[in-house]
């Protein structure tokens, strides 16, 4: 055996050795794909069965499991990674120029004091629009990189950014993700003159808001705005596009009242009331009334009550509108699980 010549070829047998092992392949994911269109803003996608979505005004967040959003929130954080998907669409104050979109979005990026510029900027198009596609990696330790993917894009009056967000080698492993949401990426139809969108309108797709005493179902195109009041109670009220159309649920003491007795206390201050009828929710009885503070406002008010506390249901809707938005105030009513 020639002992010089296989010596010779050793350290380029080490270095590959070395780097095979030193680098992770990406795992391989396989994904089944559902629909969803948005019912305020009317694009549709295309994204990953099983994925949880959360809506807020302007902007959806898809997350591959619900284990995996501490890496998110602490990237240097222990546990599982995933992958998280944020669309979120606003008015166009550009005339439509994508550059200066561009531009913006990487002046106003929160990430721009680790950032100077982005490591590869693409120019593509998002269901024939054109688009810019932009990725970078922040280092944050010697285990963790969180590289980040995000399309801008323009269309009638909104601008999008459909961004992207994994860690190491994981990010090639939920890359498909985004891209089958990219390229199924259906802009809104332009309404025809006359046609009403259907953003005005309560969603027929419901989420869940989660209080310390009590859930509900809402639908997923309202506003939440939530506060405490005083040192025990809670209110927090549900409008959509109309916000003469509102849904609040207020949680104060009962004082150990039974609903009869907070209901005959409270009853006066209603006008133009109907007479009281009786209902259940959550198991509990509820006394409710209806009542009008204007000609073409219809309103109701739900009491009940549970161990210290009263929990009021108060609904205003624009009488023009009352299929539109009575019905799903019932709904949402009819959910309320009192904890």
């Amino acid at each position: 055996m020639n002992y010089q010549k296989t010596l010779k070829w050793f350290p380029l047998l080490f270095l590959v050795l070395f780097v095979s092992c030193g680098k992770k392949e990406p795992q391989k994911l396989n994904f089944e794909w559902q629909g969803y269109e948005n019912p305020t803003l009317r694009y549709n996608i295309e994204y990953p069965k099983g994925w949880t979505i959360t809506t807020d005004p302007g902007r959806v967040r898809l997350l591959s499991s619900q284990d995996a959003y501490d890496k998110f929130v602490d990237p240097t954080s222990t546990g599982a990674i995933g992958g998280l998907i944020l669309i979120s669409a606003a008015k166009d104050t550009l005339g439509g120029d994508l550059q200066k979109f561009y531009d913006m979005t990487l002046a106003v990026d929160k990430e721009k004091e680790y950032i100077e510029k982005y490591e590869e900027v693409t120019d593509i198009k998002v269901n024939n629009q054109p688009a810019k596609r932009l990725y970078y990696r922040l280092k944050y330790d010697k285990t963790t990189i969180k590289k980040v993917e995000k399309y801008l894009t323009i269309n009638d009056t909104l601008a999008y950014v459909i961004e992207f967000i994994s860690f190491n080698e994981m990010f090639e492993s939920y890359k498909p993700a985004v891209e089958k949401l990219v390229s199924t990426f259906k802009f809104p139809k332009k309404l025809e003159k006359g046609e009403e969108d259907p953003g005005n309108k309560p969603s027929e797709v419901f989420s869940t808001y989660n209080n310390p005493l009590y859930s509900i179902e809402y639908p997923d195109n309202f506003n939440i705005k939530a506060a405490k009041k005083g040192e025990t109670g809670s209110i927090a009220t549900f409008s959509g596009y109309r916000l003469d159309c509102t849904f609040v649920v207020d949680v104060f003491p009962s004082q150990n009242l039974s609903v009869e007795k907070v209901f005959d206390q409270n009853k006066g201050n209603y006008k133009g009331t109907n007479g009281q009828k009786e209902s259940t929710i959550n198991g509990l009885k509820a006394i409710y009334l209806n009542y009008s503070v204007a000609s073409n406002i219809g309103s109701r008010a739900y009491f009940l009550v549970k161990g210290p506390n009263v929990y009021r249901l108060t609904l205003n809707w624009f009488k023009p509108q009352e299929a539109d938005y009575l019905s799903s105030f019932e709904k949402m009513a009819a959910s309320l699980k009192v904890k």
